[in-house]
């Protein structure tokens, strides 16, 4: 072997070694505790699970105001207690104010509070949405929402819908 050859090969055996140990993950020692198991859900997924519900409770009601009978029934999978109620009393009255069109332009922060609690601070644009007789109370308004989650999924519990220009 010439001792071009020899070097050579040194510098291969070298770049072996560098890569097996740099590219080795080394064990936890006798005192470190190994990670833990994934969760099945992660803080952004029930946030996401959470927001989903808020947007979907929004998107019954905007289906339901403007005539769709099945989003109207929707409504319960999204909205229970003095949300779901509010929402009815407000298709109500759009209802009985005759056509609506447009829809509300959302703006929704999510905060999951711990794992059957969660809350929603928004601010709602109801300008492009014509819900019968709101003459000239349509504007930015802020909206606080809490939401459950009662085993099964997310649900708007609580809501608060406040005056036009609030946010």
């Amino acid at each position: 072997m010439s001792s071009g050859s020899a070097h050579m090969t040194a510098y291969v055996a070298v770049l072996l070694l560098l890569c097996v140990t740099g590219c080795s993950i080394a064990a936890p020692e006798a005192d470190e505790a190994p990670d833990a198991a994934p969760s099945t859900a992660s803080p952004s997924g029930e946030e996401e699970a959470a927001l989903a519900a808020y947007t979907g409770m929004w998107d019954a009601v905007v289906a339901a105001s403007h005539g769709d009978e099945e989003a109207s029934r929707a409504l319960d999978d999204h909205a229970v207690g003095s949300a779901r109620e509010l929402m009815r009393t407000a298709l109500a009255e759009a209802a009985a104010g005759g056509e609506t069109e447009g829809e509300p332009v959302l703006d929704p922060g999510i905060d999951v509070e711990g794992p059957e609690r969660a809350v929603v601070d928004d601010c709602v644009d109801d300008s492009a949405w014509g819900t019968g007789g709101t003459g000239g109370t349509a504007g930015a308004r802020r909206v606080d929402a809490t939401l459950i989650h009662d085993g099964l999924a997310w649900r708007v519990s609580e809501l608060r819908i406040w005056e036009a220009g609030s946010c």
